[in-house]
């Protein structure tokens, strides 16, 4: 089985492929400078999925956690 995973741009590079805890990260610099941390879990049929995407960005040493809207930021 080949699998195709499809998250770059144009401009886009990988960084790095690791293993975290259960899940396979991908690092990607994107073309604005920021980087994500894609982080892959797998279905039960084995097929990777998308779990979180962790953003690597300019800012004052906070992170911002949102989910439905929802923005919770810690310094």
């Amino acid at each position: 089985m080949n699998i195709e995973i499809k998250i770059l741009k144009k401009g886009d590079e990988v960084l790095n492929v690791f293993n975290y805890l259960d899940s396979v990260a991908i690092s990607v610099k994107r073309k604005k400078g920021h980087v994500d941390v894609v982080l892959l879990d797998k279905t039960e049929d084995g097929i990777p999925k998308i779990k979180s995407i962790w953003t690597v960005s300019e800012g004052d040493n906070e992170v911002v956690v949102s989910k439905d809207d929802v923005k919770i930021s810690t310094f």
